[in-house]
């Protein structure tokens, strides 16, 4: 199977916001609210990159 870069960075989007709406990570251990922020505004900037990509470094292959 070959993953897209544009794929790879929606699938890491995606959990990281699953991340932040259950409020732990995936082994289940509770995330502080400074942790739960960071994950959140992770998600945010990835996902302003993959709808941005010529700011990318290179872009993204679609």
């Amino acid at each position: 199977m070959k993953v897209s870069p544009s794929l790879a960075l929606r699938t890491a989007i995606n959990a990281l916001r699953d991340i932040v709406e259950s409020e732990r990570m995936p082994n289940g251990i509770p995330l502080t609210d400074d942790e739960r922020e960071l994950h959140r505004l992770s998600a945010d900037e990835l996902e302003k990159q993959l709808v941005a990509p010529k700011r990318l470094v290179g872009g993204l292959q679609r």
